[in-house]
C-alpha cells in the first residue's frame, strides 16, 4: 500500500453529467474461482494484496473522494495526503466451494456477509462513499476464493470496471511468477479517465430528443431538484431509506443461441420493410412483452396500489404531477428504458475510456402490443420498436442528450423519481460484451461471474455465460408479484432456462 501511495499525484477530476446518471447505484460483482487441482499455492492472499495495490496506480481515482458543488456538479478530488483508501477486506468461510457449485452459485449458498456493498452507493463507516470495495472470502480446505468487487457508478460502467479487474488479475500472475515483461506490459496500458475527451468526440450534427426524453430531464420537478442540491452522502441515505430494492426478487437464466437465432429467423419473416433484426433485439422484445404481460396479470389478481403519506413516493408522485391512478398500473404504455454504450457512436472504443459511457434511450411502448399473446408475428411488432430505438442512437442523438444534460447539471435525479413512480418501467442493458471472464489471477478464469441477489426493481441485464459458452444469461429482478407470472410464462419458458 505505501508504494501506491508514493506513486500518487495531486489532481481533481471534473465528473460529466454522463457520470452522475446513475450516480445513486453501484456496480457490484461476485467472481468464483474453484481449486479443482487442490493446489496449494492457489491464489495465495499476499499476491491478490500486493497487486491490488500496483492496479491501483493505474486507477488512482479509485482512492479519490467524492466533492459536490451543491448545484448537480461533482468532482474527485484525489490527494496525496488525504486519500479515501479503497476498502480491501479478507475473510475465510467453513463452506466448500462444491456446496455452492452444486447450487450452481445461487446466493442462498453464499457465505454471510459476501457482499460488503449493496445496490444504492453509500457511505462507509468513516462517513465517505468509498470508491472501491473488495472482499476476498477463501473457502474451508482452500477449495476456491470469491472475491466480490465493488465501483460507484460515479467513476466507472462496466468498461471501467471490469479493465480494472483484469488489471489486477494479470498483474497477480505477474507477482506470482515474477514475470516482469508481464507486469511491464499490463503497466505499460494506458487508460483515459479524462471527461473533456467526450465533449472532442462530439460532431456537428445534432439530432432531436424525443417528447418522452425531453418530458422526463427538462420538466418541472422541484423533488428531483433537491435531490441534486443534496450531498451523496445525505441523498444515498434517503434512497436507501425509501427501500428501491423492497419486495423484490431476482432469477437467473440461461437463452441458448440455437433457438435465439431459430426465434430471430421466424421474427424477421414478419418485420416490416424486410428489417434483418438482431437476436439481441428479439430477445429484448421478448423480455419486454414477457414483461408487460406479467403486469396485466398482475392488474388482474390484485387491488390497485395505494400510496402511503409521507412515504417517499408519493411525494416523488407529487413532484411529477402522477394522477395516483397512472401509479397505480393504468398507463397505457410501457416506459422503456435501453441503455447503450456511447463510445461506439462517438468513436471512444480506441480511447479505452474508463468513465461512464451508459446513456439511456426512452421510448413508450404500446401496452396494447406489448401484452398480446406472444408468437412470432406479435414479437415481430414489438422487436420493430426496440430495433428503431438502437438505431435512432446514433452520433447525433447521443450528442443531443449530452448537451441537455450539460446545460441542466442536476437533472441527474430525475431518472430515479421517474423510476420511482412508473411502477412498469422496463430497463434493458447489455453487458454481454463486458469483460466478466478475463480476470485470470494466476489459477484460471472465474467459474462464474453475477452481481448482488437482488438489485432494483425493473431492471433486465444481458451478460456473458462462462467460456466456451455461447449463451445469454439473462438476470432479471422484479416485484415478487410480477416475477411469479414470468416465470410461468409459456414462451418464455420455451426460450429460456432458469439457472436460479
Amino acid at each position: 500500500m505505501d508504494t501506491f501511495v508514493s506513486t500518487v499525484e495531486p489532481q481533481t477530476i471534473q465528473l460529466h453529467p454522463v457520470d452522475t446518471q446513475a450516480a445513486f447505484l453501484n456496480v457490484p460483482y461476485h467472481f468464483f474461482y474453484a481449486n479443482g487441482a487442490g493446489k496449494a499455492d492457489f491464489m495465495p492472499s499476499d499476491a491478490l494484496r500486493t497487486s491490488f495495490y500496483r492496479a491501483l496506480e493505474k486507477f488512482p481515482i479509485l482512492a479519490g473522494y467524492l466533492h459536490p458543488d451543491g448545484g448537480g456538479r461533482t468532482s474527485v478530488v484525489i490527494d496525496p495526503h488525504d486519500l479515501n483508501m479503497p476498502e480491501y477486506k479478507e475473510s475465510t468461510s467453513s463452506l466448500h466451494i462444491d456446496v455452492l457449485r452444486e447450487s450452481n452459485y445461487h446466493h442462498s449458498s453464499w457465505p454471510a456477509g459476501l457482499s460488503t456493498a449493496g445496490a444504492i452507493t453509500k457511505a462507509g463507516a468513516d462517513g465517505r462513499i468509498k470508491l472501491l470495495n473488495v472482499h476476498v472470502v477463501r473457502m474451508i480446505n482452500n477449495s476456491g476464493v470469491i472475491i466480490f468487487v465493488n465501483i460507484p457508478h460515479y467513476v466507472v460502467d462496466g468498461t471501467g470496471f471490469f479493465s480494472f479487474v483484469e488489471l489486477w488479475g494479470t498483474l497477480c500472475q505477474a507477482e506470482r511468477t515474477q514475470d516482469k515483461e508481464m507486469a511491464e506490459i499490463a503497466m505499460a496500458r494506458s487508460y483515459c479517465f479524462d471527461r473533456g475527451i467526450i465533449a472532442r468526440h462530439l460532431p456537428d450534427d445534432r439530432k432531436p430528443l424525443d417528447a418522452d426524453t425531453l418530458d422526463v430531464y427538462t420538466g418541472f420537478n422541484p423533488v428531483a431538484d433537491w435531490l441534486a442540491w443534496l450531498s451523496p452522502n445525505t441523498r444515498s441515505q434517503l434512497l436507501d431509506r425509501a427501500r428501491l430494492s423492497s419486495d423484490i426478487v431476482s432469477h437467473t437464466f440461461r437463452v441458448s443461441q440455437k433457438p435465439l437465432e431459430a426465434l430471430c429467423k421466424q421474427v424477421s419473416r414478419h418485420m416490416p420493410d424486410g428489417q434483418a433484426p438482431t437476436p439481441t433485439h428479439v430477445l429484448a422484445a421478448l423480455v419486454s412483452k414477457t414483461v408487460a404481460r406479467a403486469h396485466k396479470q398482475c392488474d388482474k389478481q390484485r387491488p390497485r396500489l395505494t400510496l402511503s403519506i409521507g412515504s417517499v413516493f408519493s411525494l416523488f408522485a407529487f413532484a411529477l404531477k402522477r394522477p395516483l391512478s397512472l401509479v397505480n398500473g393504468k398507463d397505457k404504455y410501457q416506459s422503456l428504458n435501453l441503455l447503450a454504450d456511447m463510445r461506439h457512436p462517438l468513436g471512444l472504443v480506441d480511447q479505452n475510456y474508463m468513465g461512464n459511457g451508459l446513456l439511456p434511450h426512452n421510448a413508450k411502448c404500446p401496452l396494447d402490443v406489448l401484452e398480446k399473446v406472444t408468437t412470432p408475428e406479435s414479437l415481430a411488432e414489438a422487436t420493430a420498436i426496440v430495433s428503431s430505438i438502437y438505431s435512432n442512437a446514433d452520433a447525433s442523438l447521443v450528442s443531443s442528450f449530452i448537451d441537455m444534460i450539460s446545460a441542466r447539471p442536476s437533472c441527474f435525479t430525475r431518472p430515479m423519481v421517474y423510476l420511482a413512480t412508473h411502477p412498469k418501467l422496463l430497463a434493458i442493458t447489455n453487458e454481454t460484451a463486458f469483460k466478466l471472464y478475463k480476470a485470470d489471477f494466476g489459477n484460471g478464469l472465474p467459474e462464474w461471474t453475477c452481481t448482488i441477489p437482488s438489485f432494483v426493481a425493473n431492471f433486465v441485464g444481458f451478460l456473458p455465460s462462462p467460456p466456451p459458452s455461447t449463451d445469454i444469461v439473462v438476470n432479471i429482478t422484479m416485484k415478487k408479484q410480477v416475477m411469479k407470472h414470468i416465470l410461468q410464462d409459456e414462451f418464455w419458458r420455451s426460450i429460456s432456462q432458469i439457472v436460479y
